[in-house]
């Protein structure tokens, strides 16, 4: 049979291209995305200084590529559909240290102006969304509590056939002044929890016997 056989060369050359290392998030700062995993040890080992660079596989720089495609891809829809007010705004807060980005501002019909947080996911994970993912929702939040939105968008598009879903996200300020609380507490650990508070694939558990 014609075409079964593998061009191992160009897969492995391609592969090879790709391949890099995570670099670990800048020291003294706290992102959203960082914050969205419940694992404090992780946290403070990022925000120390302390996160070694990790591999970057080739198919996980592919997965990245795609979703700066899809942010182009929904970049044209909000500007063809006249809504596009801005994208990828910065936000911060001073103390305690945090830094952001927003995705998109769009003119909402019945908010106006609001955040668009968007997000890329499989079959399997789109069709158990029943409202915004836990660490999204995280995400959101901070933005709305940094920039003062009172309500917000996560936007997600199936990466398997494109279906898209949208759900509200509230500014709860609660959840802020509890987000200020928790990184104010880990700034001011001398050295980070022992355990992993997070997921079993949490890096927190390749970094070994560290502390200020």
């Amino acid at each position: 049979m014609q075409g079964d056989r593998q061009d191992i060369w160009l897969v492995d050359l391609i592969d090879e291209h790709l391949y890099s290392k995570f670099k670990p998030p800048t020291k003294g700062v706290f992102y959203p995305s960082t914050l969205s995993n419940k694992c404090d040890r992780a946290v403070w080992l990022a925000y120390h200084g302390h996160m070694p660079e990790l591999p970057l596989p080739s198919n996980l720089a592919r997965i990245f590529q795609n979703g700066s495609s899809l942010e182009d891809r929904v970049s044209e829809w909000f500007a063809d559909l006249g809504i596009l007010h801005d994208r990828e705004v910065v936000v911060k807060n001073d103390d305690p240290p945090i830094s952001g980005r927003i995705d998109f501002i769009i003119n909402h019909k019945h908010y106006g102006l609001m955040p668009i947080e968007l997000k890329s996911i499989n079959t399997a994970g789109f069709s158990k969304l029943k409202g915004a993912k836990e660490d999204h929702y995280t995400q959101l939040q901070i933005y709305l509590n940094l920039a003062e939105y009172p309500i917000g968008t996560v936007l997600y598009e199936n990466k398997n056939d494109q279906k898209i879903k949208a759900f509200f996200v509230e500014r709860d300020k609660e959840f802020w002044y509890m987000m200020v609380r928790r990184c104010l507490n880990i700034s001011n650990m001398k050295k980070p929890p022992e355990k992993c508070g997070g997921l079993f694939y949490c890096n927190c558990r390749q970094v070994k016997g560290v502390e200020l």
